[in-house]
């Protein structure tokens, strides 16, 4: 997908601008203080932001978030095109963690209905991990927050990239620290997503947590043991293609200022939800995503940081039964890969239509988050 990379002098010049209506009102709540161009649109994405706040913690986290030492500041920046977010967090890495600042753009709807959802999400996983989350599953499960329009375009992309034969392994793509390590940045957003939705639907979201705090550990193997009943990440990307496969005619999306901290080495870790890149075409998902960490990582290649401390959080036991059986034996599990995928007539076939949203709807959140 030909994407549109941010250029400094430009981002200047919009700061610039925007400076002045995003200081016509603010709303204060508990967690946030919220600039916008109008007293109302501040109070309606204040309250907004405190439900899904509240929301999304009891439904990753079976409770809600304590509140915050100081409230998050968020921008709201309604425009006419596409929807984006940013979250600029600081670890570290001893456990503690703090959100720094949150902004949204774009229409409206876009941003009540899947860009704010987003970035709330990424603050209940920056609250659960207390540590840097792999991009994928960062991504992947924040996209599970967003309406049914943003996660069916998600779920069309990601089989659009493995019908063209773009997508990556699940063992490379797990390992993936930041951005620039694959060739597609939307690689991160729609296969992050399709997989995320693979396993909360399998397994819950308690699941998924315990899933990728194992694999953080840098053994995914075992997560996959650990939790799905599967021998190797290799036996669980069977089990999602197939999925997929038996879904290509639709339906698969089923659910599912900065105060700097120092690391354990004494460098400043700043880590934000900056999306790296924009769609170019009207349409098609927004990245909202976080900014290059790579002064953080190096060139580290394994699937652990050198950087995190040797004690990670210890993943939660699997609170609910899977609602798939383990396989019947070994050999089954360790079955062959599937053929590599075909061009052509699509294998994993298109997502269902999405239908237009009403303008009637309410701000509720979509169908399965």
């Amino acid at each position: 997908m030909p994407l549109r990379r941010p250029h400094f002098g430009v981002s200047i010049a919009v700061v610039v601008l925007a400076a002045t209506p995003l200081q016509a009102a603010s709303f204060r709540t508990q967690n946030f203080i919220v600039n916008a161009p109008t007293p109302q649109v501040a109070q309606e994405f204040g309250q907004m932001a405190e439900q899904y706040r509240k929301q999304k913690a009891i439904e990753w986290l079976g409770q809600e978030l304590p509140p915050w030492p100081r409230p998050c500041p968020l921008d709201v920046v309604p425009k006419i095109g596409g929807a984006g977010g940013a979250t600029q967090f600081n670890y570290d890495f001893r456990g503690g963690y703090d959100i720094m600042k949150m902004e949204i753009s774009g229409e409206k709807e876009r941003m009540l209905h899947s860009v704010l959802p987003h970035e709330i999400t990424h603050t209940v996983f920056a609250h659960y991990f207390r540590y840097p989350v792999p991009r994928w599953a960062d991504e992947g499960g924040s996209v599970l927050s967003e309406d049914d329009r943003e996660r069916g375009q998600h779920d069309r992309m990601c089989r659009d990239l493995l019908n063209q034969g773009h997508a990556i392994p699940l063992r490379r793509l797990f390992q993936v620290k930041e951005y620039q390590e694959v060739s597609n940045v939307m690689i991160i957003y729609a296969q992050g997503f399709s997989i995320s939705n693979y396993l909360v639907s399998r397994g819950g979201r308690q699941a998924f947590l315990g899933f990728v705090a194992t694999g953080m550990r840098g053994n995914w193997d075992q997560a996959v043991q650990t939790y799905f009943h599967m021998q190797s990440v290799e036996a669980l990307e069977e089990a999602w293609l197939a999925h997929l496969r038996a879904t290509k005619n639709g339906g698969s999306v089923e659910i599912a200022q900065n105060t700097a901290s120092r690391d354990n080495t004494g460098r400043l870790v700043t880590r934000q939800t900056v999306p790296p890149a924009q769609p170019l075409l009207e349409g098609n998902p927004t990245a909202r995503g976080q900014s290059d960490d790579d002064q953080r990582w190096g060139t580290m290649t394994s699937g652990r940081p050198s950087q995190l401390p040797d004690r990670l959080p210890a993943p939660p036991a699997v609170l609910k039964p899977l609602t798939v059986p383990p396989p019947a034996s070994r050999s089954q599990s360790m079955s062959p890969l599937p053929p590599p995928v075909r061009l052509g007539l699509p294998e994993f076939g298109p997502a269902a239509p999405i239908a237009p949203r009403s303008s009637t709807s309410s701000a509720g959140v979509g169908q399965g988050n």
